[in-house]
């Protein structure tokens, strides 16, 4: 007689076997879990630009504090303060009739030198003056006609010109005021280009060069990027702060910008042409390095080891591991495995 609790020795192999042949008709029977959707991109070249930022001081191209190169009495002012000028427009004028008396003596001298010397000059013809007197009629006609032009440069020191075209700034004198040579009259500054200062650390020194373009950008106008190029690389780097100067003309013709400007400036170091980019997010790390998941003609993921190069505003450029027409997961990275099929969300787009 067969014990009770037999046909439930039977039963239980029995409920096992079914459910395992449950689950394997789920994954052969296409009940599999879906593949999963992520995103893709084409990668295509494009040129890569290494940039690092800086922060720069923007001077006038020329600046100067005018004095006057004589003591004088101040006869007229002959500009308004903030006026554009241009080199040799007089600014101010001395009182210069001292000056003049000066030049209208000074060339009567010299009419009388060349009348003495154009009589003694005939006289030698005919044989009648010395050769003595000669000679001294011509110096003292030299010297008559360097006294003439001395006071014609005297007159000329009256008036106080640009040295260069410019901005007037604030007058420091008046009408009527007497000033000696050391007297600050007026500042001119050269804005329609002005010089951007600034100093890259030791590490950037192999890369700097003249002609290397830099994007400016001041607080008055945050929105607005100022193009300049650096003319000066300074031979030695500042013992101090182991930095190098450098200097770069920015142009100004709407003079928006104003010597003295803080600004913030974007250099250029390098550029390379038809550099492999994707996002950072394609980008994963493991204990082998980096990587990203490349789609193959299958439709499957493959792992794609790569070399990173150059990081910039959640791009990364590829130096290694891909080449232009490869398509890479940008998305959804985290749901792929080795040689598991994926379904590209709609709307796949390029690097």
């Amino acid at each position: 007689m067969l014990p009770r609790f037999l046909p439930l020795l039977v039963a239980v192999p029995a409920a096992a076997l079914c459910l395992s042949a449950c689950k394997r008709g789920d994954v052969q029977g296409g009940f599999a879990p879906p593949p999963p959707v992520v995103e893709v991109i084409t990668v295509a070249p494009e040129t890569v630009r290494d940039t690092i930022t800086l922060v720069g001081q923007l001077e006038s191209e020329n600046s100067v504090e005018l004095r006057p190169e004589i003591d004088g009495m101040v006869e007229s002012i002959d500009f308004v303060e903030g006026q554009s000028v241009k080199k040799g427009d007089v600014l101010f004028s001395l009182r210069d009739s001292e000056q003049r008396a000066h030049v209208r003596e000074a060339k009567a001298r010299a009419k009388l030198a060349e009348e003495v010397f154009r009589r003694i000059s005939l006289l030698a013809e005919k044989e009648v003056s010395a050769r003595v007197e000669f000679d001294k009629a011509s110096a003292e006609l030299e010297v008559a006609r360097a006294e003439a032009e001395l006071r014609e440069v005297e007159l000329e020191k009256t008036k106080v010109r640009a040295p260069f075209d410019g901005v007037v700034g604030a007058r420091l004198v008046s009408p009527g005021e007497r000033v000696r040579r050391s007297a600050k009259l007026v500042r001119v500054d050269a804005i329609d280009r002005l010089q951007l200062v600034f100093a890259v650390p030791e590490i950037g020194v192999p890369f700097v060069r003249k002609g290397m373009p830099v994007r400016v950008t001041v607080k008055p106008f945050p929105d607005v990027h100022f193009d300049g190029e650096v003319f000066f690389v300074s031979p030695t780097l500042d013992a101090t702060t182991r930095r190098l100067t450098l200097k770069a003309w920015v142009p100004n013709p709407d003079r928006k910008l104003q010597p003295g400007l803080f600004a913030n400036l974007e250099v250029q170091l390098a550029e390379r042409e038809n550099a492999v980019v994707v996002p950072d997010a394609a980008i994963l790390v493991d204990q082998a390095g980096s990587f990203v998941w490349r789609i193959g003609p299958d439709g499957k993921a493959a792992r794609a080891p790569v070399e990173i190069g150059l990081r910039k505003a959640a791009r990364v450029e590829i130096a290694s591991g891909l080449a232009a027409g490869d398509r890479v997961v940008s998305a959804g990275t985290q749901k792929v495995t080795e040689g598991s099929p994926v379904v590209v969300a709609e709307g796949e787009a390029g690097g």
